[in-house]
């Protein structure tokens, strides 16, 4: 029960990151403007690449049932680089 909770916990943070590398961070800035020119400024593409909310979304589809389904040493492992990379990156926005 314990590996669940805590590849729960980390499911979370690690799908956190992974949403604001897609929608905030400059190393896939490239990424969206390439769907803003395929599809225009205001298609649904282009809504759903600078929308947290919507990216969440498939972001945790794809990553929540492996730390619910499996929630194992490797599992945990691998959730917990982007979750720490999270928690690293709200303590040195703090300063």
């Amino acid at each position: 029960m314990a590996m669940l909770v805590i590849s729960l916990v980390l499911g979370a943070l690690a799908v956190t990151r992974v949403t604001r590398l897609l929608v905030d961070d400059r190393l896939t800035l490239g990424y969206r403007v390439w769907v803003r020119t395929k599809w225009g400024e205001s298609s649904l593409p282009a809504y759903f690449v600078d929308c947290p909310w919507c990216t969440s979304i498939w972001v945790s589809a794809l990553v929540m049932p492996g730390a619910v389904l499996w929630p194992n040493q490797w599992v945990i492992a691998a959730l917990a680089i982007p979750a720490m990379s999270m928690v690293a990156g709200l303590v040195l926005d703090r300063e």
